[in-house]
């Protein structure tokens, strides 16, 4: 694949994730996370482009969002943090392995694992002392760890599958790579 499709393709899906949190596709859940689709070019990138690609994407639209969303940047990182390691998870399996069914299972379980417990700790930790301005002792009586892992789950399996879909169902791969 030529460098300038990984680039351009990369920036092209970095600028329709920021767009996405921008306009603010989303369903709110507890109060604090919203359900949405701002990861999901992310992963499309990572399926089209390898990690290289998908980390690119990631690092522009963080960028992006923490400039032009009203989160601004502690919404950015956090969403960094989230759909990161997605990325990474997705694109070391794509190089090692491929994307069979056994492979496509794998980088899936691993996200559904990853993302809600290191989000877990990220909001206790950073988000919601940066956020709000709660130490986390008082953050962790308040909110409950459920209110973090299910709608981190349900963000996994958004974006994971989701990207899948438009990526290989439609036969964009073979035409990016074409």
């Amino acid at each position: 694949m030529h460098r300038y499709k990984l680039l351009i393709g990369s920036a092209m899906l970095a600028v329709v994730s920021v767009l996405l949190q921008i306009y603010k596709i989303a369903y709110p859940w507890g109060g604090i996370i919203d359900i949405d689709v701002v990861g999901v070019p992310w992963l499309i990138s990572t399926f089209l482009f390898g990690l290289y690609g998908g980390v690119i994407t990631s690092i522009v639209s963080a960028l992006g969002i923490a400039v032009f969303a009203p989160t601004g940047p502690i919404g950015a990182f956090m969403k960094f943090i989230a759909t990161i390691i997605m990325v990474v998870i997705v694109g070391v399996v794509g190089k090692i392995a491929g994307f069979g069914k056994k492979q496509l299972a794998i980088a899936f379980a691993g996200c559904l694992v990853a993302r809600p417990v290191i989000m877990v700790f990220f909001n206790y930790f950073v988000g919601i002392p940066l956020f709000f301005g709660m130490p986390t002792g008082v953050a962790m009586q308040e909110f409950p760890v459920e209110l973090f892992v299910i709608p981190n789950a349900i963000l996994a399996a958004i974006d994971f599958w989701v990207a899948y879909a438009l990526v290989f169902a439609t036969k964009l791969k073979r035409r990016v790579n074409a």
